[in-house]
């Protein structure tokens, strides 16, 4: 009796590398289809005798060399080149099991074949077979018998049998010696250029690990960049914005009027300034709170805002309930105007606390630069001073008031 015994580790272990290598890689997968059949068409010619190299199923991986008209005749049935196939895989079992070229008779009419395996990393992946050769006396019951099998015309079959070469079995077995070194030439070759590409793969994957790498980094540095980017403005805004009404702050103030000082001189254009702040602020604080004071503060901003112009003007805050608007482009009389435009529009903002109607007003004091050739040694903290020269004089005289001037006043 027959026992059978499970296969040990390493059994598993070869079965499963020869499973992975076949699943991911074929003859032509290594070496180029071209060179394949050129490689055995060039044998088939030295030797005269039919060639061809298929895989381990039986499978054409080139094109037959050397096919005599039987063979084709054979192979071009369904049942034919089953048979063909079948018989080329018994052939290349039977070489790697024995490790030497295998001959039989083929299962059709008895040709002589042979076949030796290629082999990479111990899996056997094709073989390399030749034959086709007629030896000893015709067996012409055997031709026409299969010939009817494979439903092809036995007279056609015999015809063509007869046009055959023949060769005695002596000098096809000198052949085997050949087509085992062409084999084993052919595995170490497949061997050598699977790890030259196995390497180059794992370069390219190395390649593509860094790239990754670096795009992700360069993605990671870019978003970094940003982010603090955003934060230095974010700061930068909150160094140079009033946080209660987003005006400009003292630091924005101070930052933007030497600019454009600069650029009014620059170009000889007028420039004004108008500082104002609300009268009797403090009233509001102390009857009403802070809450309402600042609720105020921001009114009378967002009422400003909608009055200039954008990107050009400048409203900051300097503190408390005093404010300045930096006018580029405006003379005195274009600056008096637009602050008593200003002036009504505070004055008619509606405000209701503790269920009482409140009004708040205004006073302004206005100085600018009409001609730079009178004006070369203003600088912005003179007109600055002067702008507030006349905002009290303006809170003197009664308040809700507008009071220009040129600079250079004390």
């Amino acid at each position: 009796m027959t026992r059978h015994y499970p296969p040990n580790d390493d059994t598993k272990r070869a079965r499963q590398h020869h499973e992975t290598f076949l699943k991911n890689y074929s003859l032509i997968d290594i070496i180029d289809i071209n060179h394949l059949q050129e490689l055995q068409d060039s044998f088939a010619k030295a030797h005269r005798i039919a060639s061809s190299i298929v895989d381990i199923t039986g499978s054409p991986i080139t094109k037959p060399s050397n096919y005599c008209e039987v063979c084709q005749i054979i192979r071009g049935t369904e049942k034919g080149l089953l048979n063909c196939m079948r018989s080329g895989k018994v052939l290349g079992e039977m070489s790697l099991r024995t490790q030497k070229p295998y001959c039989h008779s083929c299962e059709s009419i008895g040709f002589l074949d042979a076949a030796a395996p290629i082999v990479i990393e111990n899996v056997h992946v094709a073989n390399w077979l030749i034959g086709q050769n007629s030896i000893g006396s015709v067996n012409e019951e055997r031709i026409i018998s299969y010939a009817e099998e494979i439903g092809v015309d036995s007279e056609r079959m015999l015809r063509a049998f007869h046009k055959m070469g023949k060769m005695s079995e002596e000098h096809f077995r000198e052949k085997l010696d050949f087509l085992w070194l062409m084999a084993n030439r052919l595995s170490n070759q497949a061997y050598q250029q699977l790890r030259y590409q196995t390497m180059l793969r794992s370069l390219e994957k190395s390649q593509k690990e860094l790239n990754e790498y670096k795009n992700n980094l360069e993605q990671i540095v870019n978003q970094r960049t940003n982010e603090l980017e955003e934060a230095i403005q974010r700061i930068r805004q909150i160094s140079i914005r009033d946080a209660l009404t987003g005006c400009f702050n003292r630091g924005g103030i101070n930052e933007y009027l030497p600019k454009e000082m600069k650029r009014a001189r620059r170009y000889n254009n007028p420039i004004a300034i108008l500082i104002f702040d609300l009268d009797h602020f403090k009233r509001i604080n102390d009857n009403y709170g802070h809450q309402s004071g600042d609720l105020v503060l921001k009114q009378v901003v967002e009422t400003i805002q909608q009055l200039i112009r954008q990107d050009v003007d400048w409203l900051g805050r300097f503190g408390g309930e005093e404010f300045i608007l930096i006018m580029p482009l405006t003379d005195t009389e274009g600056a008096v105007e637009i602050a008593e435009r200003l002036r009504e529009a505070v004055a008619e903002i509606p405000f209701l606390f503790s269920g009482e109607a409140v009004h708040v007003t205004a006073s302004f004091g206005v100085s600018s630069i009409e001609e730079w050739q009178t004006a070369e040694d203003v600088s912005h903290e003179t007109l600055l001073n002067s702008a507030d020269v006349y905002l009290y004089q303006a809170k003197s005289n009664g308040r809700n008031l507008v009071v220009a001037g040129p600079p250079g006043v004390n």
